[in-house]
C-alpha cells in the first residue's frame, strides 16, 4: 500500500497556515471532554509493574492508544507545557514526513513525545498502556526488549488475560471506529488519528489512518495486510 502523497502534502502545507487554529481545536476538545475517566485510567495504569530502561528510544514510535489515553495526554500537556512547546507538538503531529524512521527492516513513525536531545519521554507519568507493557515478561518468560527492567521483586509475569481485564473498563469508556468497511470497530489508534479526529472529523481521520499512517508503519501494515490493495479515496 502506497502513502497518499497528495494528502500528505495537503496536511504538511496546512501546518504553517492553520497551526494556531488546530492547536485551539485540539485543546478545546480535550477540555470539553473534562476529567471523565481520567482517575480510572490512572488507577489502571498503576496496576502495571514499574519499569526502567536505558532510554535508547528504539521503542519510542507512534503506538496505538485509547481515546481516554489521548485526552489524558492532551490534558497533561495543557496543564504543564508552555505555549511554544504546545505549538511545536501540533506542528510535529502535522508533519509526518519529518518523523519517518526505520527500525531494522521495518518502517516506523517516531513518537512526538520523544525528546531525542534529552533522551526522555516528555509525558512519562501519563504514558499509555502500550508503552507501559512494552518489555515486560511474557508468558513464555521472554522479553520484547532486554533493556527494560522490571523494578518489582520478584519480577512480574504479565499475561494477556491480565491485560484484557485491566483494559476492559477503558474499552467501555473509549470511542471506537471501523477502519475498513468489512472489519469490526476498534478502540485503539495512533495518537495522530485521535488528533485529526478532533481537529477535523472522524471521517477525515480514518482516511489519514488508512492512506498515511497504515502504509507508513510496518506493524500497522501487517495488521491490515488483507486491505493492501484497497484503492485510496479521491
Amino acid at each position: 500500500m502506497q502513502i497518499n502523497t497528495d494528502l500528505l502534502q495537503k496536511i504538511s502545507s496546512a501546518a504553517a497556515r492553520n497551526l494556531d487554529s488546530y492547536l485551539q481545536k485540539a485543546l478545546t476538545a480535550s477540555a470539553e471532554h473534562g476529567s471523565f475517566g481520567m482517575q480510572m485510567l490512572d488507577q489502571l495504569h498503576e496496576k502495571l509493574p514499574r519499569t526502567s530502561c536505558n532510554d535508547c528510544g528504539r521503542c519510542c514510535n507512534s503506538v496505538s492508544i485509547f481515546s481516554l489515553e489521548y485526552h489524558r495526554l492532551i490534558r497533561e500537556v495543557m496543564a504543564t507545557w508552555p505555549p511554544e512547546r504546545l505549538r511545536r507538538l501540533v506542528q510535529s503531529a502535522l508533519r509526518f514526513d519529518l518523523r519517518q524512521a526505520e527500525a531494522g527492516k521495518e518502517k516506523r513513525l517516531r513518537c512526538i513525545f520523544r525528546d531525542d536531545e534529552s533522551k526522555v519521554c516528555l509525558v512519562h507519568p501519563v504514558r499509555p498502556f502500550a508503552c507501559r507493557i512494552f518489555g515486560l515478561l511474557k508468558e513464555d518468560g521472554k522479553r520484547e526488549c532486554e533493556e527494560v527492567k522490571d523494578l518489582n521483586r520478584p519480577e512480574t509475569v504479565i499475561t494477556q488475560d491480565y491485560l484484557v481485564s485491566l483494559q476492559a473498563k477503558v474499552l467501555e469508556n473509549s470511542e471506537s471506529y471501523r477502519p475498513f468497511p468489512d472489519e469490526e470497530a476498534i478502540h485503539f489508534f495512533p495518537f495522530e488519528f485521535w488528533f485529526f479526529r478532533y481537529i477535523f472529523s472522524p471521517e477525515r481521520a480514518l482516511q489519514i489512518y488508512r492512506e498515511i499512517l497504515v502504509p507508513m508503519s510496518t506493524p500497522l501494515t501487517k495488521l491490515w495486510h488483507k486491505h493492501l490493495e484497497l484503492p485510496t479515496a479521491p
